[in-house]
């Protein structure tokens, strides 16, 4: 037992100072590729300019993680999403967890306008129903952000859920 500690408290004791040593970073360029998406905005319906709803998003931990405050207009529905690129699998990966409880994993990487990821198993959408879950965000030239969300049952075709325009809050 007391060896068992003695390697839990060194390893604990030396993981700072290891991490000081290493001092890995997140400058280079696949990092940036979603800090199109950093800033304060207001949402709105694609279709019908209708107020969706207000998310602030950050980039944190030196620049390391992007992170996502999301609250609905209209509905008592908010979440939150951690966006890291992973140097391992050279993807981006965002962990959403929200106000029902629900927690998503989706992976993906930068497209020609912005980003696009997705689900790699189905998620419930519903009781007793299942489908896969991808978003793409729009880096558009006027400054806004298009979020498109869709689902599919086979991963082959797939149908609109959501589509919001994200405006910077001038406030």
């Amino acid at each position: 037992m007391r060896t068992l500690f003695a390697v839990v408290a060194t390893l604990a004791l030396s993981t700072p100072a290891l991490a000081q040593q290493q001092t890995p970073n997140c400058e280079a360029s696949e990092y940036r590729a979603f800090d199109f998406w950093v800033g304060d905005w207001d949402a709105f319906r694609a279709d019908t300019n209708a107020p969706a709803g207000r998310s602030s998003v950050r980039a944190e931990d030196a620049g390391c993680v992007i992170a996502e405050h999301w609250t609905s207009i209209g509905q008592p529905y908010s979440g939150r999403s951690l966006n890291v690129y992973d140097r391992a699998s050279q993807k981006w990966e965002q962990f959403w967890v929200d106000s029902t409880g629900n927690r998503v994993r989706f992976v993906g990487g930068p497209t020609a306008t912005g980003m696009r990821i997705a689900t790699e198993t189905p998620i419930a959408t519903a009781p007793g129903q299942q489908a896969y879950s991808r978003m793409t965000f729009t880096n558009n030239p006027d400054g806004t952000v298009m979020q498109h969300g869709e689902q599919s049952s086979d991963g082959a075709a797939w149908s609109t859920s959501y589509a919001f325009i994200y405006r910077r809050r001038t406030e």
